[in-house]
């Protein structure tokens, strides 16, 4: 068995499959519509440079809190965009699965995670 070529299939069977199909289909839906495909990046942006600071264990203010919300609420209200961030969250809950069962499978953790109570 070559791992590379069982890796290409793998990556065959998630571009065949619904889910990426169905995020694709509602990606190019929205990049049809500029304004809203510009405010979907807009927000990812903002989503990132929020946890990106949560993650450096800086303060967000209450001014960020709420144009973050104020966007999120904006967006969201917009089919093209709620569809597009529901089928970008069905097909990752797949991608990390899949993730989840190789790192699992290879023992990727080392046992570093593990309950240390024993020790």
């Amino acid at each position: 068995m070559n791992v590379y070529d069982e890796a290409n299939n793998l990556a065959k069977a998630l571009k065949e499959s619904t889910e990426y199909k169905n995020f694709l289909a509602a990606k190019e839906k929205l990049e049809k519509e500029p304004e809203k495909f510009e405010m979907t990046k807009d927000y990812i942006r903002k989503q990132m440079e929020v946890q990106s600071m949560q993650m450096m264990g800086q303060e967000i203010s209450e001014e960020q809190i709420s144009s973050y919300n104020a966007l999120a609420n904006t967006i969201m209200g917009m089919p093209e965009i709620a569809e597009f961030f529901q089928t970008q969250m069905y097909f990752s809950v797949i991608f990390q699965d899949i993730t989840d069962i190789i790192a699992k499978a290879v023992d990727l953790d080392m046992g570093l995670f593990e309950s240390e109570e024993g020790c």
